[in-house]
């Protein structure tokens, strides 16, 4: 899920969040070899601010680099991934109920908005729309918790895995979408407890989807 951009950045910066966000949205894909001169290229950036976002990402555990292989994009493993998807389940759930607690009317309508346009998305078999409005969707909701160090928590959770890989089945997004309207339906009725399951319910499932594509990795799509 992407994040805000900071007023100012350094090279460095805007190099670790393009290859972030490429490996986020598949471009980069588990195991793919990624060679300095292809960096440089696809960032539009010297060989310094490429080579150190390179060594930032493999500190954050999103590439890894091996003597006899280079640097490669980190494969997903299905222990790390059940790990982080607990962890999300936790800090999510924490952060729905209290943005339920003092929920505005504005609010309410964000999120009620921004699930609108998933559906409106997936209708259109836009997935890049449909990523977009889902970010747009948990980051309004967890934004009305009014705790910057829990969302922070959130987005570092957030960056831990590739989010396209579950639009690669249209069956989980299905499911997927009738979750997003039970959370804005919990969320609207000022009901804590309610949107505090919902969430943590969407995040398991998506855990037991993740499992399921990992087991049985879908063909690539056609972008």
């Amino acid at each position: 899920m992407p994040l805000p951009t900071a007023a100012f950045q350094t090279k460095r910066e805007i190099a670790v969040a393009k290859v972030k966000d490429a490996i986020m949205a598949g471009r980069y894909r588990p195991g793919q070899a990624l060679k300095q001169g292809q960096l440089m290229a696809d960032l539009g950036l010297g060989a310094t601010p490429a080579r150190e976002a390179a060594l930032e990402l493999v500190a954050k555990g999103l590439l890894v680099h091996e003597s006899h292989r280079g640097m490669r994009v980190a494969e997903l493993d299905s222990d790390r991934v059940a790990q982080v998807y607990g962890v999300r389940a936790l800090l999510e759930s924490e952060a729905a109920r209290l943005a339920a607690l003092s929920a505005t009317d504005h609010t309410v309508e964000k999120v009620s908005r921004h699930a609108r346009a998933m559906e409106a998305a997936f209708a259109g078999n836009d997935l890049a729309r449909l990523g977009a409005a889902d970010s747009r969707f948990h980051q309004a909701l967890y934004e009305g918790a009014g705790n910057p160090m829990l969302l922070g928590l959130i987005r570092q959770m957030w960056e831990q895995f590739p989010r396209y890989m579950l639009w690669q089945s249209p069956e989980r997004v299905r499911q997927s979408l009738q979750e997003h309207g039970d959370i804005a339906t919990a969320f609207a009725r000022r009901d804590a407890p309610a949107t505090a399951r919902a969430v943590e319910r969407h995040i398991l499932h998506g855990l037991d989807a993740f499992d399921a594509l990992l087991r049985n990795p879908a063909p690539a799509r056609e972008r």
